[in-house]
Formats: C-alpha cells, structure tokens, sequence
C-alpha cells in the first residue's frame, strides 16, 4: 500500500525519461523510511514501515533496494510484506526491477526487464504466484512507451522530474504521467503548488512544496486527489503524502532521513 500510493504520487510516468537523463536528487548511500498511519475514527493508528535504500551495483548502474512490511500486530486483519530490487543507469534508463510480495498468504513474485526498442520500450515480465501450495507462471513480453518503468525506479526518476519542473516560471499545470502497473498504465494528472512547513510525528519541521494527483479510475486510490509534501530544496524528500482510499484513509510520513557516506 506505501508504495502504490508513493508510486502514485511521485508518478510512475512514461512522460519524463526523455527529460529526465541524469541524477541531481538523490546520492548513493541515501536512505530513508516512511510509516503509514491509517484513520480509525478519531485515532491514527500506524499499520507499516518501508526503507528505501539507494546503492550501486558492479557495473556503476543505481541499485535500489525497497522493503515494505505492515506492523506483526496487524496480521490477523491483513498480513502483506514486500521486498524490490530494482536497477536503472546513470542516465536514469529503467533496465530492471524484481519484487516478491506476501500477501495475505499469497507469494508473488515479478520480474521486470526493459529492452530498447529504439521509439520504445518492450518490457519482458515474468510472474509467480503461489497459493495454497498451488503455483502458477506465465511470461508477458509487451510494447510501451520509450518513457514507461516500474514501481521503483519510477519514484527516483520522478523526484528529479519534479525538481526541473518546479525550476520552471511559470510553473506547468495539469502534467500528464501513465505509471506503469501490472502489464498495463493509468493515467494520472498532476499539479504543482504552494510551499508550506509540514511537522513529521518524529516532531521535525520541514519546508515543503505541495504536489497533488488525480487518479484514474480502477486504483486503490478514490475519487479525490492525493497529496504529497516533498522537501522544497534539491533533495525532493518525500515527508507527507495524504489519500483518501477506497479502505479509508492513509496518512504516510517520513520517519527518518540520512546519507552513507
């Protein structure tokens, strides 16, 4: 759920790669963890953590490691646990992204290779389910466009995407992203706002600028726009993000943020 609702917000996009072709947010050794607070009545209770961990793997590529799991104490109403690999160039080129997801019982794994087609992109996908000790396996090869990627280097590529955006006067209205899910993409639309100084539960203020997306019909996401606050400096840290889902309301916050030198 932190992630698709992060994906979500920091888009996805298959409108940004050809813009967006080296790295000025994000360095090598940066971490961070967000936790995610759901409305019960009049409480907000936390249900789950997710790390974000930026490496670099032999041959100088970025390797992101994501690992999202929802607090033990919740398991008993709905147990889900994730762990991504993904990998892009230092030309933010999307090359490969690898998840295995327990959910509810259930074990998923997805494998994601992107291939060059020269105007676009042919994806390579390989799924593996099992459940009730049944397991099930099938290959998907399909064509997007040049700009399309996954889950996770998504939410890299999107924060320099945002950040020569928000550099521009006057500032873009109305920004179209397709985020790529499954074998297929939605279309989200996307606004640029104010800044505004955001409290994280940790208690720290930060100056962040409001972002917010409207999202297609078919997700997890309702009717409403998502909100996110990011960082209003070079960095883009996501430190709030809001939605309104159709299980109820999720409030995602950054816990802690640092770099390995």
């Amino acid at each position: 759920m932190i992630l698709m609702i992060v994906a979500l917000m920091m888009v996805g996009r298959v409108s940004m790669a050809q813009t967006v072709t080296e790295n000025k947010v994000f360095p090598v050794g940066e971490e961070f963890v967000l936790e995610a607070y759901y409305n019960l009545g009049f409480i907000w209770a936390k249900v789950g953590v997710a790390n974000f961990k930026v490496g670099e793997d032999e041959h100088g590529n970025y390797d992101f490691r994501v690992k999202m799991d929802n607090l033990p104490k919740w398991d008993w109403l709905y147990e889900v646990h994730t762990n991504h690999h993904a990998v892009c160039t230092k030309s933010m080129k999307p090359l490969y992204m690898e998840c295995d997801v327990k959910d509810n019982g259930a074990v998923y794994t997805d494998k994601y290779v992107f291939e060059d087609k020269g105007d676009k992109n042919e994806i390579h996908r390989h799924r593996v389910t099992v459940r009730d000790s049944q397991k099930v396996a099938f290959d998907t090869v399909f064509i997007m466009q040049k700009e399309a990627s996954d889950i996770i280097n998504a939410i890299y590529i999107a924060r320099n995407y945002l950040l020569k955006l928000k550099e521009q006067s006057p500032k873009p209205k109305d920004i179209p992203f397709y985020p790529l899910f499954g074998n297929g993409s939605h279309k989200i639309v996307g606004n640029i706002g104010d800044t505004t100084r955001i409290k994280t539960r940790e208690g720290e203020t930060y100056l962040c600028r409001e972002y917010t997306a409207s999202v297609g019909v078919g997700t997890i996401v309702a009717k409403d726009p998502v909100y996110a606050y990011l960082t209003d400096d070079e960095r883009m840290i996501p430190v709030l993000v809001e939605a309104k889902l159709s299980i109820g309301n999720v409030k995602i916050y950054l816990k802690s943020y640092k770099v390995n030198k």
